[in-house]
C-alpha cells in the first residue's frame, strides 16, 4: 500500500505544520524537507539564489532540486531580511514552470486539506493565483477547521469536518481558473481591492521598526 500513499501531499502537509511552529516566538529549529523549501525559493526568487550564473540543466526524471547543486557560504540573516523587505512584484519569477502550470498539472488546483497521518493542513491555490498566471484577487474565506485543541504544551490538534475529510479522500474539488479571467502582466499585478485587503492583514516589514530606524538599515 505504501506506493499508493500521496507522499507529495504528505511532505507538504508536514512542512506547512513545521513552518507554522517555527514562526512562533521562542522557536529554535525547523523540521521538514528543507531541500524542497530551498528549491522552491531558488525557483521563484532570483535574488535569493546561490551564486551561479544560471541553474544547471537536469534531464527528464531527475529531481528538480539538482538544478541548484551545493550552496555557497550563506550570508548573514540580516542580509536576507533586508532583501525580503525591499521586494517588489517584479523581483519574483512568478511562472518558473511555464505559462500555465495549473493546466499542465491539474491536481495542483485542488482546494481542500492535505494530510499525513495525524497532520492535516489547509491547501488553497486561490490565494496564490499569480503562480498560475492570473491576477490576484481577494480569495475566498479561509478553510476553517471544525475544532482546534492544545493537548499539551507546545502541541496542538486540528480537526476538520467530515466533508473536508471526504474531499481529501476523493481529491474532488479543483479551483476553476476560468473564473479568473485576467492574466497578469510581467510585473505580477494584483487587483487593487486585493492590495487593500492584503495590507490590512499582513506585516509590512520583517525587520523590527526599531532596527529600521537605526543607522544599521538604509531602506
Amino acid at each position: 500500500m505504501v506506493s499508493k500513499y500521496a507522499w507529495g501531499a504528505g511532505v507538504l502537509a508536514w512542512m506547512y505544520r513545521q513552518l507554522g511552529r517555527s514562526s512562533r516566538a521562542g522557536s529554535t529549529g525547523f523540521y521538514g524537507c528543507l531541500t524542497l523549501l530551498q528549491a522552491w525559493i531558488y525557483e521563484y526568487f532570483p535574488s535569493l539564489r546561490i551564486h551561479r550564473a544560471a541553474p544547471q540543466t537536469v534531464t527528464q526524471g531527475d529531481p528538480l532540486a539538482r538544478r541548484w547543486g551545493p550552496s555557497e557560504v550563506p550570508r548573514p540573516l540580516d542580509h536576507y531580511r533586508r532583501l525580503l523587505d525591499g521586494f517588489r512584484a517584479d523581483h519574483v519569477d512568478w511562472l518558473p514552470f511555464g505559462a500555465h502550470p495549473g493546466r499542465a498539472v491539474p491536481r495542483s488546483l485542488y482546494r481542500g486539506v492535505i494530510r499525513i497521518y495525524d497532520v492535516t493542513e489547509a491547501y488553497d491555490p486561490s490565494r496564490t493565483l499569480r503562480q498560475f498566471g492570473y491576477r490576484q484577487v481577494i480569495p475566498d474565506p479561509p478553510i476553517r477547521p471544525f475544532r482546534v485543541s492544545r493537548p499539551a504544551v507546545g502541541t496542538y490538534k486540528v480537526v476538520f469536518g467530515a466533508d473536508l475529510d471526504q474531499l481529501w479522500r476523493s481529491r474532488g474539488q479543483l479551483i476553476n481558473l476560468d473564473a479568473y479571467s485576467t492574466p497578469f502582466d510581467d510585473t505580477g499585478s494584483v487587483d487593487l481591492e486585493y492590495l487593500k485587503w492584503y495590507t490590512l492583514r499582513t506585516h509590512p516589514c520583517i525587520v523590527p521598526p526599531e532596527m529600521v530606524s537605526s543607522r544599521r538599515w538604509h531602506c
